[in-house]
């Protein structure tokens, strides 16, 4: 199932005004791609560099769009008479405010997965580990656009007790951006490095992905809010800084002074990376495993039910 808003849902996420039409209580996708576009979905006029959606708003109603969510302005050159249209003060503004709306109505488990490397692979497994517990729902990014993960986020069923979503970054900001979206409730770091070491390098990779801390939804006293791979100092300089004074408790890997993950056997391990690139292509580190293990841990999957899922035999069974 995916996402649906009645227009009052939408002016509602949006802060938006009814320019021309009427609103009724019938459902519809959201598309930003007038390609895409079936009867009865919205049209969210997204401009890109070289195009401007604005400008043929009439094809978005001959397809039988239930409305377009535009950019405010005096008048819509390119819009049917009598259509209905909801001006917001910025389409990218008003999507990342449906991708709110749509996560607090459906209120699932929220965890975030970002770093520079192993992000998919920590969140298949993560999955792995939780869709015996837990109705899961995985959005990774299509791209390191701006749009990242919020076509998948948007196919979220209704039902859904965990969302896992990637959130990568180009440059500053591109994580809050999704993170302030979704609220997440819980953070994976993954390892965090730049591809051509520096301290310079290394410390603006800590700062990009780091920011996702900043986001998290606020946490009861001593809950667990995060799993950090801190293998570098940059890492842990920063992320020693943004949960400094706050109450956000971590499971970070630099302080970890046992965990599942390094009980499992390297041949444990290979079989396990084998069985991920038959998969998707990718193996798995004890880098990803830890991260989420510990995750996995947080979110209230039992140690024995751990090991059972990933047919893992820990180092004390085999002594």
């Amino acid at each position: 199932m995916h996402s649906q808003f009645t227009g009052e849902e939408i002016l509602y996420a949006t802060n938006g005004h009814l320019k021309s039409g009427t609103i009724s209580d019938t459902k519809g996708k959201l598309t930003w791609n007038i390609d895409e576009l079936k009867a009865g979905d919205w049209f969210l006029a997204i401009p890109s560099t070289f195009r401007d959606p604005h400008d043929c708003l009439n094809l978005a109603f001959e397809k039988g769009a239930s409305g377009v969510i535009v950019n405010r302005r005096n008048r819509y050159s390119s819009a049917i008479d009598g259509g209905t249209i909801i001006t917001v003060s910025d389409t990218r503004t008003a999507l990342l405010d449906l991708v709110r709306h749509w996560r607090f109505k459906v209120k699932p488990k929220v965890v975030a997965v970002s770093g520079s490397f192993g992000r998919q692979v920590t969140m298949l497994l993560l999955n792995q580990l939780l869709k015996e517990t837990f109705k899961t729902h995985v959005a990774s990014m299509g791209n390191l656009g701006w749009f990242g993960c919020i076509e998948e986020v948007l196919s979220m069923p209704e039902d859904t007790e965990v969302l896992i979503f990637e959130a990568g970054a180009i440059e500053r900001g591109d994580i809050t951006r999704i993170g302030g979206a979704l609220v997440p409730d819980f953070a994976v770091l993954t390892q965090i490095r730049h591809p051509l070491p520096s301290q310079e390098r290394d410390s603006f990779a800590a700062a990009l992905y780091c920011e996702l801390l900043e986001t998290l939804a606020e946490q009861p006293q001593g809950r667990l809010a995060a799993a950090i791979y801190d293998l570098t100092i940059p890492v842990r300089n920063r992320v020693d800084e943004l949960l400094d004074g706050c109450n956000l408790m971590a499971a970070r890997y630099s302080k970890s002074e046992s965990s599942l993950a390094s009980q499992v056997t390297d041949a444990a391990l290979a079989e396990l990376s084998d069985a991920m690139k038959k998969m998707v292509g990718q193996s798995v580190t004890r880098a990803e495993l830890w991260c989420a293990i510990e995750a996995a841990s947080a979110l209230g999957v039992s140690d024995s039910k751990l090991m059972s899922q990933l047919n893992l035999q820990p180092v004390a069974a085999l002594q």
